[in-house]
């Protein structure tokens, strides 16, 4: 079974603009490089490498960190919006063989080789697996067959929207209930919350 990953990115200097209240520009794009390299990090120790994992993004410095590191790009189609981005690598995968696919969010900061691990070991190989957010309707991935005929609806209500169409397949999707998958960073409040949690477990990083 060939497992791929699809990583995608608005931007790193574009991205998270929800933010703008607490951090300038600068440190908004540190952040967005920050959580894309945890995510690449995350993928390489789970399946060994990146070579078959598509970072999908507009941005091209977010192509060249993810080439760097020796997973693929591709550039967002024109127009297309995330869940044409999404349809674009997923035709990609295919193409070299993908049986099975991980789509992953970029900004989960609390992601790691654990928790992916957990997912791929547990969820069953023909069943579509849901990532739902932290506030329960959003999509912050899947796993999926590569072949499954679903259209990605990424945004506001996804989750709902993820499931009634896998719903209208006849499939009942299953939620993968696991923090370090649902925990985003979004807002300030958010940001805020990492923050602290992030203090308490390293005390000594604090100061």
């Amino acid at each position: 079974m060939q497992a791929w990953t699809i990583v995608p990115i608005r931007g790193l200097a574009t991205g998270k603009t929800r933010l703008a209240p607490a951090l300038d520009a600068a440190e908004r794009m540190q952040l967005c490089t920050r959580m894309l390299c945890n995510t690449l990090d995350a993928v390489e120790a789970t399946f060994g490498g990146l070579d078959r994992c598509i970072v999908v993004s507009g941005d091209a410095a977010a192509r060249t960190i993810a080439a760097q590191r020796g997973a693929r790009t591709l550039a967002d189609p024109e127009g297309a919006g995330l869940d044409g981005a999404l349809d674009a690598a997923r035709a990609a995968a295919c193409i070299e063989g993908a049986t099975r696919l991980l789509v992953l969010s970029a900004d989960m900061p609390d992601l790691d080789h654990a928790a992916l691990q957990a997912l791929l070991q547990s969820a069953g190989s023909a069943q579509p697996v849901l990532l739902a957010d932290k506030c329960g309707t959003g999509t912050n991935g899947m796993l999926v067959p590569a072949d499954l005929p679903l259209s990605f609806a990424f945004g506001p209500d996804s989750l709902r929207r993820h499931r009634a169409a896998l719903a209208g397949m006849g499939i009942a999707a299953t939620c993968w209930d696991d923090p370090r998958l649902a925990f985003d960073i979004d807002t300030p409040a958010d940001l805020d919350a990492w923050r602290a949690a992030t203090a308490a477990m390293h005390p000594l990083r604090a100061g």
